[in-house]
């Protein structure tokens, strides 16, 4: 088979797949825009994929076309079920008024695809960093045809490893008949795709539902604005031009001495190209945080983010896990958006009985929307173990966030999202416990960080892209709030008891490891503190841990967390809950609509702070395991705030450009018509033919009628003038 047809039969494979999918997701995910449209081929995959692996367990279907074809058929089955009663004429009404949208995700996806399937051809050698390991895993799916499949170093046993992203690849290879080889970089390049379509779908979901409905104009508007998805997953840090400033000779020996990246932090040597000549010099981007110990001595740390991970052209579960990511933010989103929606499960109104009808009574989901988070969730474990629980608080977080926008932090918000969290965890595992029965984590608990802190100039360096737009963002935000009495007290409260459960957890740590006795304690003690005595190293751990560029990483991300966790109470105190209903706008209670943007800004804000909390608990403490360095925890926890911050980096732009768009058009009499983001509300009159802006300059207006929002925009009509973004 050519690279041509190989290409072309996992682009109809994995687009047959979304379709047959997307019955179940469009009534999973019917609280968002696009009714999950741009996640349905990921969801596909997931299901076709768990079935097969499920069915596999049992000996029923084995890795082969027949498996597949049957799991196929399973998944099919589910969605004929999820078509009864109105869904298949939903369906048929959004397909006619959304074909833009869908044509839109399409190119997307084939753009992506088709592009990195291009990149991978021009360097296809599957050699040196972790791709034989990764090609030998794919193979023994292949080869083994069974659940699980047999370790390919250790005969007779089964690989110990999360490696469900390979068992969806080996389907693939096996529907498709390509070679193993081919299939490998197919495989890659399917990730690159999937990741940009994913992103783009979270975008497009979040700034459409800006609008409140999923009217054809809104989705139609929020296509560009999505395209802010995929750039900012897929932008690379800034360390790529402080190579080239470097190999220009730019800046001052003492600057790079401070910066202190590898490799650049020597004096430099002015060059006459603009591309850098040292060999390999783009690796260097996922080793921008430079740890040393008391001695000065190097210890490595991996900071990766998704665009080196496709560059370097590894299949390893961290990418093989991105795009069911932007699956559980989604899922997450369409939490978010059910409660807002008021369209959320109450607990206690189900009047079933028995142990399951008691049990679903109580439950914040139905049994239909659990089943189905518990396995996109769950699977995240199976793919990508580390993003388990990591997106599990995502959905958790977004779903008290809405509850406490609309009732407040009532106790019943924290016992719904326990229960909702408890649950989650627990079916996801439960819907996976064959993977945990063979599973041996390299896990052995958590250790005190007592002398690694990351200077801010890398920090900076590493997450420069996206971190610019979030204060950017935030500080807007937080000055738009800044007549409000008291809004800051919780965020900041709430941020330092954040910061101190650290600093108290990692001395805790560092007390029981040095009264353990234990020998292994004892090699880890010393390989930090070298030949400093144990009495004269708390002193030089504390200066350290002191230095300013060290000090300010952590008080940064205090910051963040001061300002996001803010904003979340604030929307909630200008809310207060006591919304009415009025003409279908939901209002607050001085008859102003709610400014929705306001409430969808809630779900960015959630990913800010999962983000900041990521990034700030490896500064105090770090999972150990085989390298007994905090440097997997960096790996891992920085990978997913990069996705986490991406979002709501290209949701933040969105919001601030909308924000400097201020449009007006003056029309005949003195009339005013003004679109844009300066207009929080429009108070009518008690004639209702004249009225107020609720603007900074509280533009009057007469005879007017409010035709509806856009996105980003009032639009009202004054005397039969109109005018439309």
């Amino acid at each position: 088979m050519s690279d041509v047809l190989s290409f072309l039969s996992w682009w109809l494979i994995v687009t047959a797949f979304g379709l047959v999918a997307w019955p179940t997701v469009f009534r999973l995910f019917r609280f968002l825009p696009d009714c999950g449209y741009s996640l349905s081929k990921t969801a596909g995959l997931l299901a076709v994929g768990y079935v097969g692996w499920l069915l596999g367990n049992f000996r029923f279907v084995q890795v082969n076309a027949g498996g597949v074809m049957a799991s196929l058929l399973v998944v099919g089955a589910i969605s004929l079920a999820a078509l009864r009663g109105s869904t298949a004429n939903e369906m048929r009404e959004w397909w006619k008024a959304n074909r833009v949208v869908v044509v839109a995700a399409e190119i997307v996806f084939l753009i992506g695809f088709g592009f990195w399937a291009y990149a991978r051809a021009l360097n296809p050698t599957i050699t040196a960093t972790e791709k034989p390991m990764e090609f030998a895993f794919l193979n023994s799916v292949l080869r083994t045809g069974i659940q699980p499949p047999g370790d390919p170093w250790l005969s007779g046993y089964a690989i110990s490893y999360y490696h469900f992203g390979y068992v969806i690849m080996g389907m693939l290879t096996a529907l498709s008949g390509v070679m193993p080889s081919v299939a490998f970089n197919l495989g890659v390049a399917l990730l690159f795709g999937l990741t940009a379509l994913g992103a783009f779908g979270v975008a497009l979901n979040l700034v459409a539902a800006v609008g409140g409905n999923r009217h054809r104009r809104l989705l139609v508007a929020a296509l560009w604005p999505a395209l802010l998805g995929p750039l900012f997953i897929l932008l690379g840090n800034l360390n790529g031009f402080f190579e080239v400033a470097h190999h220009r000779g730019w800046f001052g020996e003492g600057f790079w001495t401070w910066l202190d990246i590898k490799w650049t932090n020597e004096a430099p040597q002015a060059g006459d190209t603009w591309v850098p000549d040292r060999f390999l010099w783009w690796w260097q981007s996922s080793r921008v945080i430079h740890d040393r110990n008391l001695f000065g001595d190097e210890v490595e740390v991996i900071d990766e983010f998704p665009f080196f991970s496709f560059l370097l052209g590894d299949m390893h579960p961290h990418v093989l896990g991105l795009p069911f990511v932007f699956l559980g933010i989604a899922f997450a989103l369409n939490l978010f958006l059910m409660v807002e929606a008021n369209e959320d499960k109450k607990p206690g109104d189900s009047q079933a009985s028995g142990l399951w009808g008691r049990l679903h009574r109580w439950l914040p989901l139905s049994w239909p929307e659990l089943l189905g988070g518990a396995v996109i969730l769950g699977g995240l474990s199976f793919l990508n173990t580390w993003d388990f629980p990591i997106y599990v608080f995502v959905a958790v977080a977004a779903y008290a966030v809405a509850r406490a926008h609309r009732d407040g932090w009532v106790n019943a918000v924290w016992r719904d999202a326990l229960i909702l969290g408890g649950s989650l965890v627990v079916l996801g595992a439960l819907l996976y416990l064959p993977f945990y029965i063979g599973f041996r984590s390299q896990l052995g608990g958590i250790l005190p960080n007592v002398i690694f802190g990351t200077r801010v100039q890398q920090f900076v360096v590493m997450f420069g892209p996206s971190l610019f737009v979030v204060l950017s963002w935030l500080g807007w935000m937080a000055v738009n709030r800044r007549r409000e009495a008291n809004w800051p007290r919780a965020g900041l409260s709430s941020a330092l008891a954040i910061l101190a459960g650290l600093i108290l957890v990692g001395s805790a740590l560092s007390l029981v490891i040095l009264t353990s006795g234990r020998p292994e304690a004892q090699a880890a003690i010393d390989a930090l503190i070298g030949q400093v005595s144990l009495q004269d190293a708390p002193s030089l751990i504390f200066l350290r841990r002191l230095e300013i560029e060290r000090l300010l990483t952590p008080l940064l991300l205090t910051g963040i967390l001061t300002v996001a966790v803010s904003l979340v109470y604030a929307a909630r105190s200008r809310s207060g809950g006591g919304g009415h209903e009025d003409d279908g706008r939901r209002t607050t209670d001085d008859g102003s609509p709610e400014q929705l943007a306001s409430g969808v800004a809630l779900f960015a804000i959630v990913l800010v702070i999962t983000g900041a909390l990521l990034t700030i608990g490896p500064e105090f403490v770090y999972l150990r395991d085989l390298f007994s360095t905090r440097m997997n925890t960096i790996f891992k926890f920085y990978y997913q705030a990069w996705v986490l911050w991406s979002i709501a980096a290209a949701f933040g732009t969105w919001m601030l450009a909308r924000a400097a768009n201020r449009i007006g058009a003056t029309v005949p009499e003195g009339k005013v018509i003004l679109l844009g983001p300066p207009i929080v509300g429009v108070s009518f009159d008690a004639d209702r033919r004249g009225g107020i802006l609720t603007h900074p300059g509280q533009i009057p207006f007469e005879r007017g009628q409010l035709i509806g929002t856009d996105v980003g925009h009032v639009v009202i009509e004054i005397d039969r003038v109109q005018h439309r973004d």
